[in-house]
């Protein structure tokens, strides 16, 4: 029975050692060796094998992840007011005084003091020459009021002597000469008749007297007087045709041409004084209106100047440090060229920004960004902050607000706002301050180290400790580790590359193969 059942588990025992011996790695028999040929050299073992024993693994495991961005930038404050001189007339602004860079000033406090003695002098003057314009304007002015109702009254009398010209001249036209002419002539023919009517009466008793052949005293008086009265027509008759003469040839037409030069002249006068009285009344006008702006520009340079007098004494608008110059991007750009005009007898420039107040109290980080570190910032992400001057001072930090428009260095800006500890130290605007801000966190994150993903084409690949190889995908990296999104769970076994000797064990190397040698 012993017998028969080892005959039959025979086969079966010589089979198993055989796939046994199979399945272990083949090693190099010494016979097959060659003799150039170190003798504790190993074969090269293939990507199915099993790791040789003592190979670098690492087991997956799900641990906390956090991915960091490290920015630096400048405090800058929250609260500051530039000072600049922005005066409205006076433009010497030779310095007397000022507060010293990084002084601590009060509000209302001066921290400039301006020359004054030229500005003082200038305001004097001015006060000296207002009086004096007062006056002239009030004689300006009450020509003016006078020409506004005289000038009317003069063009209308001007405008009622034209027409009376015009009028005399048509009634004279149309009633006067005619009826002139008339009279004239009828005084010739009134003559005439009485001439004719004392001639015929003088003939009539010369005929009868002459009939009696007589001539008494009384017909002689009679006769005498009618001749007398003949001669007298006959004078009269004569002085009337000149004098009809006169006036219907000299008289009359010199009225007429009397009548048309006066209307002439009139209608010139009307005209020229119409536009002399009115350009006259507008040109007072003119002159008034000067006169007034020249007082009232008096007057407001003398306010000015006033004005600019309490200006030549910059006061702080509020508590803080003075700094030189003005901030740009948190940077104090214009401090070294302020600083050699704010000592006494230096020049200053009318609305160039000398001084900047700057309340200590309340900063935050200018952050200067790259394109690089925009990929992984956002708004309200947070982080630590830690001064250059005071590195182990951490003080809470919340990613603010990011301006996504580029500089000319292309750079972007970018605000950090902090939470400050009571212990911290003062943070003043211009100091370099460096920030991490956490990008991403995950409490379970698969991680790898990097040197165990390799990339075959568009895939990459780990190796498991079996020799398996696994597509994977990754997402982020922070120093040498990379998050592992899928392809491997929690305690799996990835194989990692060896790692090389150094120098000096490759030196002892040589050595190594004398041990087979005994053996041998």
């Amino acid at each position: 029975m012993i017998l028969r059942t080892l005959f039959i588990l025979l086969p079966v025992l010589v089979s198993g050692i055989l796939s046994i011996r199979a399945e272990e790695p083949v090693k190099p028999a010494p016979v097959a060796a060659k003799k150039d040929e170190p003798v504790a050299k190993k074969p090269e073992v293939k990507p199915e094998a099993k790791p040789a024993p003592g190979a670098p693994t690492h087991t997956v495991k799900a641990e906390p992840f956090v991915q960091k961005v490290k920015v630096s930038g400048t405090v800058q404050g929250t609260r500051e007011t530039p000072v600049e001189l922005n005066l409205k007339r006076w433009s010497d602004l030779t310095v007397v005084r000022a507060a010293a860079h990084g002084s601590m000033v009060k509000a209302g406090e001066v921290i400039i003091e301006l020359e004054t003695k030229d500005l003082a002098k200038k305001i004097g003057e001015l006060k000296r020459l207002l009086p004096s314009q007062e006056l002239d304007l009030a004689a300006v002015e009450l020509e003016l009021d006078k020409a506004e109702k005289v000038t009317p009254l003069s063009l209308e009398k001007a405008m009622r002597d034209k027409m009376q010209a015009e009028q005399d001249l048509a009634h004279f036209e149309d009633k006067d000469r005619p009826m002139q002419e008339r009279a004239a002539r009828e005084d010739v023919k009134e003559i005439t008749e009485s001439l004719a009517y004392a001639q015929e009466e003088l003939n009539q008793l010369k005929k009868m007297y002459e009939k009696d052949n007589l001539t008494e005293e009384t017909e002689e008086i009679i006769l005498r007087r009618a001749e007398n009265t003949v001669g007298r027509y006959q004078w009269m008759l004569e002085q009337t045709a000149a004098r009809t003469g006169r006036t219907l040839d000299v008289m009359l037409p010199r009225t007429h041409e009397s009548l048309k030069r006066s209307l002439e002249m009139r209608q010139i006068e009307w005209r020229a004084g119409e536009k002399a009285m009115r350009d006259g009344l507008a040109k007072l006008r003119l002159s008034t209106a000067a006169k007034r702006r020249e007082m009232e520009e008096t007057r407001k340079a003398l306010a000015e100047h006033e004005e600019d007098l309490a200006a030549m004494r910059v006061t702080a608008p509020h508590d803080g440090i003075v700094y030189y110059g003005m901030s740009q991007r948190a940077k104090w750009t214009t401090a070294s060229l302020v600083d050699r005009k704010l000592i006494p007898g230096g020049k200053l420039s009318m609305r160039e920004i000398v001084m900047t107040i700057v309340d200590p109290s309340k900063v935050r980080v200018l952050l200067s960004l790259t394109e690089e570190q925009l990929q992984d910032l956002a708004e309200g992400q947070k982080g630590v902050c830690q001064a250059k001057w005071k590195p182990d001072i951490k003080f809470g930090a919340t990613l603010e607000s990011i301006l996504y428009v580029p500089y000319a260095d292309k750079t972007f800006d970018a605000v950090l706002s902090l939470k400050t500890p009571k212990e911290a130290p003062a943070l003043l605007p211009g100091m370099s301050a460096d920030a991490e801000i956490v990008v991403y966190e995950k409490a379970d994150a698969l991680l790898l180290p990097k040197g165990a993903i390799k990339k075959e084409g568009e895939r990459e690949v780990v190796t498991l400790a079996d020799g398996k190889a696994v597509t994977v995908k990754t997402g982020r990296a922070e120093g040498d580790r990379v998050e592992i999104l899928e392809g491997l769970k929690a305690g799996a076994v990835v194989r990692l590359p060896e790692v090389k000797k150094d120098a000096p064990e490759k030196e002892a190397k040589p050595d190594a193969p004398s041990a087979p040698a005994k053996k041998e």
